[in-house]
């Protein structure tokens, strides 16, 4: 039974919704500590049974990389694959070839050739063509204008600008640069003849020559050159991999011609370069994990070493648990990978992420070990331990669970993947910390017994210096003392008021941030900062218009011999040049019907409708839109059309998308066909959509389950409501440091929020939970412990994050020093808001005790063999949660009090034998009698070899 009066000052005694809830939190928490404890004492009594199996479940785990699968297709990883524009574009491509992979070769010309229109140098231009062309097997992948394989290069399409010389590189001979310009000027001007993608010279022109100048008709100068060789998209995943070889051939035969070429500066781009790029960017720096690994290693072992004190150090301990993070992040990898979860690179950072939660969490329990009493036997050590710092370390990992399992519905397939291992990951490292950590800490605690150095433990500890205290002696730490002394200066008046306008301040800038942050996305970040994909990227930007031609297809079945279905038609014209993100220039094959048929007089309307087309496409001017029209089988109907229009020159992803989304809207609004626009690069750009949306979804569920999860740990909803609003302080201000960073909302700083939130609440979860377990009377004594308590290990373990991910600063992607940002800004701003700002709202907001008494059905006793202490009036728990028995009257352990006040209070239960003395009965059937205490070998000890060495130590 654990109904409990109940009074708070947030919650009148008289509802019984505050009383169940308190009641839940009691049982709960006590529930956590006790079964934490009962599973410390158990591994800490089959050390050597722990360990074993933890390493074989480990290795079972990790058989799942045989079944290691990676994926690198960005239209896997970025797109969503439920948009509209995948769908669209799979229903165009029924009648359109519109799902088309480009190779790109361009040449821009050098310094000391201004004007690369001369005879020479198209001579090198024809080089680099006639590598393309004579690459093994390009006729079969190649893509035709008829549906029939192709037998010859010459039957390929491609938008090539040697072909004003139809690819006859003699033509050449004898010619002049004025002569050349002539014969250019002359394909320009021709309407009548069709390149080899079924379209006229100029309607090519600007995707063919780069920074082109033409005087009175006549094209005079160009500075680059671009050619484009369109190869097919197959679905299937065999003739695909056949197709990225011949890509993988392509990209090495051109980057094999870049100092052959004297006339020009060459770059080349394949449809797999994004992937490739992807890829490397992210290899590239694998040895940063391992330098990030040795940097975290050897700060936890300065940390814990202790190096003043040969005999209670942790160094070797530290190594352990960073061994345990190691093996939970490979077995989270590897039942990924069981489960056929692909691997992306994205999941590279990883270890940075759980390598820093993990060693947060060792720091706490070994943290919480030093301040147990030396006269505890290692089961009661390890079992205490583990009663009172695994339930706040279960806390923050439950969250950090809960916010990436809830982030793998998000509609990215590349957030997707990386949240389940990130996920799995997480808990693993759990997992391992609180077995094979703990293992080894039991074996470390028998270390200190038996007075063994720390480094060496083949080697006693010299004896202390005569009148200092034992080595063992629980005594505060350095850090710890200065974290106490932290919290007394935060709950000082005037640095509170400080504290509240910093926050308040630093709000109001994130605010102000979320409103300035921007979507762009400049595709060169994926790329290495040498990569020949980035140098591409900002060639064609400078030297090419990156005007996208958008297809507006009609697929509804309609009778185009009606009037009215013309006038349609050709309202999507207007519809397209009206929007001002697309050039008053249209491609509509309806216009020019209607005014062919208004000039020749001709009736273009029922039974007249079909003829006078097929008549219309005859015609040489006009048969360039064959290309925009889908016939039956039998040539009876027409079943589909399409009308181009030209997005306006930028390669903003923001101009791009709101040029998407606003076209499609107007066409929904105002036109009663069934068409709609589609580009290949819409699925791209549709990542640009749904940005926005996703993040904020993401951060509203994670905010919800930061309540869920929190809440019965942190029993008083006030202060569960601080901890959401610090999280959510937290990421305001992470946007506004985007904007100082420069860092645009994407799909990579997005999979960095989803990391932030775990680790916004991480920082100040730990101290708000030491805060409502603490039994300090004031708020400000509350705050003051909770600082002294965990403040420190929440302070070394972002120190150590924090040096994990410096390194990433330095690396060669672009990626990794965007996570480096975020990290930056996680960490400082985590730490900031845990250890000051959080305190301090505690203390202001939380500072009404609450006040909960058993009834008298409930007999709880806490049996520790250090001993019981009976407390006679109250004991304050949690949010100043006070606890007293009906009988006035509760067992407490003793080691939770130091032994300053045992002697102060006396409350110490002990048996008194027939000779007056005390004595204290443990578990282990180790008595302290009369004060001396008799260490007999515990069963558990005599199975794993230990003996007793002298009086007052346990020996190996």
């Amino acid at each position: 039974n654990f109904l409990f009066g109940y009074y708070s000052c947030c919650c009148p005694r008289r509802l019984n919704l505050c009383l169940l809830w308190s009641s839940f939190c009691s049982w709960f928490l006590r529930s956590l500590e006790r079964f934490f404890g009962w599973f410390g004492a158990g591994i800490a009594k089959r050390p050597l049974i722990t360990i074993p199996l933890c390493l074989v479940f480990v290795s079972v785990c990790s058989v799942g990389f045989v079944w290691f699968q990676s994926e690198t297709r960005t239209e896997k990883l970025f797109i969503p694959q439920d948009s509209k524009s995948i769908n669209d574009l799979e229903i165009a491509e029924k009648y359109f070839r519109v799902k088309i992979r480009e190779e790109i070769i361009l040449l821009v010309a050098l310094p000391g050739n201004q004007n690369i229109l001369s005879p020479e140098c198209l001579r090198q231009a024809f080089q680099a063509h006639n590598a393309v062309i004579e690459l093994e097997s390009y006729t079969n992948f190649c893509v035709t204008l008829s549906a029939n394989k192709s037998k010859s290069p010459e039957e390929c399409v491609m938008i090539n600008p040697l072909e004003f010389l139809q690819f006859n590189e003699s033509k050449l001979s004898g010619k002049d640069p004025t002569q050349i310009q002539h014969e250019l000027s002359k394909a320009y001007n021709d309407t009548s003849s069709l390149m080899r993608n079924g379209r006229p010279f100029w309607f090519n022109f600007n995707r063919m020559f780069g920074d082109a100048i033409r005087k009175d008709g006549i094209v005079t100068e160009a500075k680059a050159l671009q050619m484009i060789y369109l190869i097919q998209d197959p679905s299937d995943d065999e003739t695909n991999e056949k197709v990225l070889a011949w890509e993988k051939n392509f990209v090495d035969k051109v980057a094999s011609l870049v100092d052959k070429l004297p006339c020009f500066e060459v770059h080349y781009s394949s449809e797999r370069s994004l992937d490739d790029a992807i890829a490397e960017s992210s290899g590239s720096d694998v040895s940063l994990v391992a330098i990030t690994f040795t940097i975290m290693i050897s700060f936890a072992c300065f940390i814990l070493g202790k190096f003043l004190n040969p005999l209670t150090g942790h160094s070797l301990l530290a190594n352990a648990g960073v061994f345990a993070v190691a093996l939970g992040i490979l077995a989270g990898l590897g039942l990924g990978m069981w489960f056929r979860v692909p691997f992306i690179s994205l999941v590279g950072v990883l270890p940075f992420l759980v390598l820093g939660v993990g060693i947060d969490d060792m720091f706490i329990m070994v943290d919480e070990l030093d301040r147990q009493p030396r006269d505890l036997s290692t089961v009661e050590k390890i079992k205490a331990v583990m009663k009172h710092s695994a339930p706040t370390v279960c806390m923050t990992t439950m969250t950090d669970l809960v916010a990436f399992a809830v982030s793998t519905s998000t509609s990215f397939p590349a957030i997707r993947y990386f949240c389940i291992y990130a996920g799995l990951t997480v808990t693993f490292s759990f997992l391992m910390i609180v077995t094979y950590f703990v293992a080894i800490m039991s074996f470390d605690v028998r270390r200190i017994k038996s007075g063994r150095r720390d480094c060496l433990p083949f080697c006693h500890a010299p004896p202390p210096k005569e009148g200092a205290p034992a080595w063992d002696e629980p005594l505060p730490q350095t850090s710890n003392r200065a974290m106490e002394y932290w919290g007394k200066f935060v709950t000082k008046p005037t640095t509170k008021i400080v504290v509240i306008f910093l926050s308040l301040s630093l709000l109001g800038a994130g605010i102000y941030g979320v409103t300035q942050v921007d979507e762009e996305f400049d595709r060169r970040i994926l790329a290495k900062d040498d990569s020949y994909l980035k140098r591409f990227l900002t060639a064609q930007q400078n030297h090419f218009e990156l005007s996208l031609p958008v297809s507006i297809v009609e697929t509804g079945g309609v009778d185009y011999g009606m009037s009215s279905t013309q006038e349609q038609i050709r309202a999507l014209t207007s519809i397209v040049t009206e929007n001002k993100h697309y050039k008053n220039l249209s491609f509509s094959w309806m216009d020019a019907f209607a005014q062919y048929a208004k000039k020749s007089n001709k009736n273009i309307t029922g039974e007249w409708f079909l003829p006078e087309l097929k008549a219309f496409l005859r015609i040489p001017d006009f048969a360039y839109f064959n290309q925009d029209l889908r016939f039956s089988a039998d040539n009876s109907k027409l079943e589909a059309s399409r009308i181009l229009g030209f997005m306006k020159d930028s390669a903003s992803s923001t101009f791009r998308k709101d040029a998407m989304i606003t076209l499609r809207e107007k066409i929904t609004e105002r036109s009663k066909l069934n068409a709609f626009p589609i580009n290949r690069n819409f699925i791209f750009i549709e990542q640009y959509a749904i940005t926005s949306r996703e993040t904020i979804r993401n951060l509203l569920i994670a905010g919800l389950t930061v309540v869920i999860i929190t809440s019965p740990f942190l029993v008083d909803f006030t202060v569960t409501l601080l901890v959401l609003l610090n999280f959510a302080a937290l990421i305001c201000e992470l946007f506004g440091l985007m904007v100082i960073w420069g860092v645009s909302l994407n799909t990579v700083s997005m999979v960095n929020l989803v990391m932030a939130i775990g680790f916004a609440v991480d920082y100040s979860a730990h101290v708000a939970h030491a805060y409502v377990t603490s039994d300090k009377a004031t708020a400000n004594e509350r705050v003051i412990e909770a600082l002294s308590t965990l403040g420190a290990s929440v302070l070394m373990g972002g120190e150590c994050t924090f040096l994990g991910m410096v390194i990433l600063a330095f690396a060669a992607s672009e990626i990794f020093r965007i996570f480096f940002k975020m990290f930056f800004g996680i960490v400082v701003l985590g730490l900031l808001h845990g250890l000051c700002i959080m305190p301090v709202y505690l203390s202001f907001m939380c500072w009404k005790p609450v006040v909960i008494k058993p009834s008298s059905t409930e007999d709880e006793t806490e049996e520790m063999s250090g001993g019981v202490v009976r407390q006679k009036d109250s004991q304050v728990f949690g949010n100043g949660l006070q606890l007293a028995s009906l009988a006035n009257e509760e067992e407490i352990p003793a080691h939770r009090k130091t032994a300053s006040q045992l002697s102060e209070d006396g409350t110490q239960a002990q048996q008194i034998d027939k000779n007056g003395k005390g004595s204290t009965q443990r578990d282990d059937d180790t008595v302290i009698d009369g004060g001396i205490e008799n260490k007999g070998i515990t069963s558990d000890e005599e199975e794993l070899g230990f003996k007793s060495t002298d009086e007052n130590h346990i020996g190996i």
